[in-house]
Formats: C-alpha cells, structure tokens, sequence
C-alpha cells in the first residue's frame, strides 16, 4: 500500500478503479464489508469510511439488509461551450418554420376553438392514420406518444416485474434507456447487429424484452443487416421474447424491412420526431403487439390522459401536405456532407478510426492510443456503455449547430484533437 495515503483512501481509490474497470458493474453488489476487511488487513471502521466516501461520490449505493452496489449513472450531461458536439437533436434553422406558421395559422381558422381540444388517450384518429399510410404501419394498434422517451416508460410500466433483470440491452446503447430500465444485460455489436452467439450465451428464462435500434444504431451509427434481423427474430420466437424496436433516424435509412414487417406479434415499435423535425415537436408514436394493446392504452391513460392535440394536428398536416418528405430529403443531404467533411478531419490522424458504413447525425470513432476526453465538447463512449473497450470512444454529432457555426467547427476540431494527441 502508499503510505502516503490513509488506508481508507487507498481502499475507496481500488474500488473506483475497480467500477471504472468494469469489474464491478452498475447494478451489481460489491464485496461485503467482512470480505473487504480481510482483504486488505484493515478493520470494519477503515472500511465503513471508504464506503462513505464512495457514498459520498455517488458511486455507491446502501440497500438495507442487503448490501452495497455500484450506482447507476443519473448525469444530465449539458455543454456550453462554443462547438457542441453533443447535442443529439437538429438545429431549429433547419425546420421549415414558414411552413409551420401556415399550418399552426390554418388549424385555428379552421378548427377554431376545437384546436386546442384533448385528444383521445391512443391519439388523434386523423393523424393515427396519416401516420399508418406513411410509416406503412396497422392504426388500430398504434399510440400517439410525446417521445420514444415516453414509449420506454409505457414498456416499464406494462412489464414491471423485475424489469431490470427481463431485459436484454445491445452494448453499447442510447443512455437514456440504461438509465430509465437500470439495465444489467448486454449483448456485444458487430458491424452488422448484436453478436449472435453472445445473444444465445444471455437468453436465459427470464429475458422477456430485447432492446435494439436496428436502423441506424446510436451511437454506432450501424444498421442491421437482414440476416441479422432474421436471427434475431428467430430467438424472440424460441425464447418468448419481444423486441422493442427503437427506430431513431429511420427515415435516413429506408428500404430494409424492420422488426414489425418481418414480426409484428413480437415487436413493439417506437418512433420520435423530435430527433427528425425540431426539439420541440414532442410527439412520437409506437406500435405494440395486438395482445399487449389494451394493456398500453392503460398504462398510457393512467399516466399521461393524452399527448398535446394542437401539435398532432399540426403534424396531421405537415406529413399529408409533404412537408415533412422535403424536410427528411434536406436533412439526409446535408447530413451525409457534413458528415463527409468530418471524416476528412478525422482521416488526418491515423490513431483515429471511424468506420465507413455509419448514417445519422454522428460519426463514433475509435482511438487507438489513450486519449482522454473528458473535458472535451463530444460524447465519451462510456456514456453509452459500461464495458471498459469503450473507454477511448467518442460520439461526434453535428447537426445541431448552424452552418457557419459548423464549418468553424472544423478547424476547431483539428485543433483540439492534436492537442489532445500530444499530451
């Protein structure tokens, strides 16, 4: 041991390194205090102050009767620097504002004091079937929702039991669901989906629920390929599973049938607007299997009466006038410049590797040396896993800021990355 160190530092110090190693997980007890003691030749108080300290950090957390276990990550990460490369949603001068004003202006002349009426907890009808035509999925099963957010905590609250240990997460995955379903079971990814023989290793009895984003991957930015998918819908069969198909940026990928073609009795479909129109459009909506319907127009009533009805009539009418197609088209193509230009700024480093099958509105790169990035304006890759391999990840997204704003970004970037290189 560091003499210079108190011996209960030094034992809250092995254990942070221990969780940041990964070898004690989120979720998981960590060794009793008697095993602790013995370990390192210290008594029980020496111990109880280093649990303290973690404690006191937020690593840990005590459950009474039972023990002590590493805490799940609850950050709200935020960047107010000048180049944001975090921020997941579109800048607002993307959205055709213009448009929207007609649209908001024709809803009250015609609608007049009716716009402003509740819809049905499933959604407005109109806009249920808007949705059905162009997402070519069944109305009759549908809810509109305020976000995949929202879709998530109706799967919490329609498969409660033990929910944390009945569901199967890819590795790594959108944080927000870590967070929302304290998630203890992964599966690795492989370019083109979760590593198959891993799934068949983790699909034990109690694995009720696979959550995956098969088109357009966050933060991989991958998709599934259709053998993939097959094999995956192979496995819900076998093992009496669903799939929660989160579908984050679809529209940019189209053509490959999704998890509700190939089997809609064992998915449950989530799709947001936020990410493909504005921040502030919070609407979504899912499709859930016809025997669990009725179970998450409940859940749905019980919590939320329904989602804001000015704003489904105004999307109502932003798809059927074909706003929104134009919109998709402008955002694919800007998305693929940019993310062009990136790519040319991250190709100048050859200890960086960003693969080249990746769509959306990030690009996740690998560094080969250590490269610490924790004060740096991107995503770190173990925001989005708890597996040690990601440590020298990052997420660069780059649709949030303007176009001038951007392409000053790039130079900055250049900047930053060689002296991150040389430290």
């Amino acid at each position: 041991m560091n003499s210079k160190r108190p011996l209960y530092q030094f034992i809250a110090d092995t254990i942070r390194e221990r969780i940041a190693a990964g070898l004690y997980k989120p979720g998981e007890r960590i060794p009793a205090i008697r095993k602790i003691t013995g370990q390192f030749g210290v008594n029980k108080a020496t111990v109880h102050k280093a649990f303290e300290r973690l404690k006191n950090e937020g690593l840990i957390e005590n459950k009474v009767g039972s023990g002590s276990y590493v805490r799940f990550p609850e950050k709200i990460q935020s960047f107010a620097g000048r180049f944001d490369f975090r921020t997941d949603y579109l800048n607002e001068l993307l959205f055709p504002y213009e448009q929207a004003q007609s649209i908001f202006n024709d809803v009250f002349t015609v609608g007049k004091s009716t716009a402003l009426a509740p819809t049905p907890a499933e959604g407005d009808p109109e806009l249920l079937q808007v949705l059905s035509q162009y997402y070519h999925v069944p109305a009759e099963r549908m809810l509109i929702i305020s976000g995949a957010q929202q879709g998530l905590d109706l799967v919490s609250k329609v498969f409660a039991a033990k929910i944390s240990e009945s569901i199967l997460f890819e590795d790594p995955t959108y944080p927000g669901a870590i967070s929302l379903f304290r998630a203890r079971h992964f599966v690795p990814m492989q370019a083109d989906g979760p590593d198959i023989d891993q799934m068949d290793q983790r699909l034990t009895g109690q694995i009720r629920l696979f959550y995956s984003m098969p088109s357009i991957h966050n933060p991989t930015g991958i998709s599934y390929g259709r053998a993939k998918k097959l094999a995956v819908i192979q496995r819900s069969q076998q093992h009496d599973f669903y799939i929660i198909e989160d579908d984050y940026l679809g529209e940019l990928k189209q053509g490959s049938p999704r998890f509700i073609d190939i089997d809609p009795d064992r998915t449950i479909h989530i799709k947001s607007f936020s990410q493909t129109t504005s921040a502030g459009v919070r609407l979504g909506f899912m499709v859930v299997p016809a025997n669990l319907y009725e179970k998450f127009v409940y859940a749905k009533y019980s919590s939320d009466i329904n989602s804001f009805g000015l704003l489904q009539k105004f999307l109502r009418e932003f798809i059927k006038q074909g706003y929104y197609t134009k919109h998709i088209e402008k955002v694919r193509r800007l998305a693929l410049r940019r993310r062009f230009l990136l790519t040319e700024v991250i190709r100048q480093y050859p200890f960086l590797i960003a693969e080249h099958h990746q769509r959306g509105y990030s690009l996740w790169i690998k560094s080969e040396i250590p490269f610490d990035s924790s004060l740096a304006p991107w995503c770190r890759g173990n925001e989005f896993s708890f597996a040690p391999i990601y440590k020298n990840y990052f997420k660069l997204t780059f649709m949030h800021m303007d176009d001038k704003t951007f392409n000053k970004s790039l130079s900055y970037l250049d900047d930053l990355i060689k002296r991150y290189a040389q430290r």
